[in-house]
């Protein structure tokens, strides 16, 4: 089968999703080819290095990616890519090809998430009926998909939305092992308290400042707080480094990061399905994770549900305290050992793409 990934390809979820993806088709026998917003020539807006930006093209593109597509079996967008993204159900790419779109889109409450919930119904909506299937890596977004395109509907001439949540790579991602101390810097704390840790975007929407205030407003001076990661509140939040509060910038090694600490807290207000959270459970540790996006499903026995406010995160922090850690840890990486190496979300994904051609020779 022949693959072609429409994609923004800068560092985050969205290219770990197709980077993860393409090897593990081609290590299958398929042929991939990918094209993103260098390989169209978009203007790009934001950080192209990483984290929110954009490519702009204003549709100019289609006929680069019409002739880079036209031998596929299966042309397979990944929302958001590039301004053409907008401009693709207008052409005549859509008729000719068996369109597959995921959304990687994250939504929530208030105005970002107001606002990310009007693009997936733009997108859902344009591409309703063009496309052969939906896939949402969310629970949670796949039902607003669902009731953008209602007036389409799922059967017909509408376009069926599945569920592939992201996965990750259980063999770069493992758990802390006594006997084989990490290499490198890293200090295990352990013997200082609990050490908690985050990785991600520094961002408004990742609710930093409400962490930081939650483990600062603990009485107790066993808990201690690691931020990895980089992004515009990155001098904001270094400014608020302190005893209990370390401020590491971007990591080069993520899964050692991991394999230092002994809890994950995810605070954010606006999520899809993060592969921060899976990358943690894989790496054996407990989690604490705001009630947002597809949070729900993932913390199940291995960790604790929280609220957004700093008084709900810290009273996380508190209970997490009273819990077995370590059987929350094992039962977090035989979560993902079960259901999200990439191989098996791999594997669902060809199901879809089989389905669809499968469908297209009926008729």
């Amino acid at each position: 089968m022949k693959i072609a990934f429409y994609h923004r390809n800068v560092c985050g979820g969205i290219k770990t999703h197709v980077d993860a993806l393409s090897y593990e088709f081609e290590r299958l026998g398929h042929e991939v080819k990918n094209i993103d917003q260098y390989s169209l020539g978009s203007y790009m807006l934001g950080n192209p290095s990483g984290g929110i930006s954009y490519g702009f093209d204003f549709g100019f593109s289609l006929k680069k990616i019409k002739r880079e597509v036209e031998d596929c079996d299966i042309f397979h967008i990944h929302h958001a890519a590039t301004s053409s993204e907008f401009f693709l159900p207008f052409s005549s790419i859509c008729s000719e090809l068996n369109i597959v779109n995921t959304f990687h889109i994250a939504a929530g409450d208030g105005l970002s998430g107001e606002l990310a919930k009007a693009l997936i119904g733009a997108l859902a909506s344009l591409y309703a009926g063009r496309s052969k299937k939906f896939i949402s890596v969310s629970e949670e977004i796949a039902a607003d998909i669902r009731r953008y395109t209602q007036g389409y509907g799922d059967n017909g001439n509408g376009t069926e939305t599945v569920v592939i949540p992201n996965g990750v790579d259980i063999n770069r991602f493992y758990p802390h092992a006594p006997e084989q101390e990490e290499k490198g810097n890293w200090e295990r704390e352990n013997e200082k308290g609990v050490c908690i840790g985050y990785l991600g975007r520094l961002s408004t929407e990742k609710n930093l400042i409400a962490m930081i205030k939650a483990v600062k407003a603990l009485k107790s001076d066993k808990i201690r707080l690691k931020i990895a990661g980089d992004g515009p509140l990155y001098d904001k939040i270094k400014k608020k480094e302190g005893e209990k509060i370390e401020v590491l910038g971007y990591v080069e090694d993520a899964p050692a990061f991991y394999r230092n600490l002994d809890v994950f807290l995810l605070p954010s207000k606006l999520e899809a399905q993060p592969i921060a959270l899976l990358e943690a459970m894989a790496s054996g540790l407990p989690v604490i994770a705001t009630d947002v996006g597809d949070n729900k499903y993932f913390v199940r026995g291995n960790g604790i549900l929280c609220g957004t406010t700093a008084k709900e995160i810290g009273a996380a922090i508190k209970q997490m305290l009273k819990e077995d850690m370590e059987k929350m840890g094992i039962k977090s990486r035989k979560i993902v050992e079960r259901d999200y190496t990439w191989d098996k979300i791999a594997k669902r994904t060809l199901e879809v793409y089989k389905s669809v051609i499968t469908s297209q020779q009926a008729f």
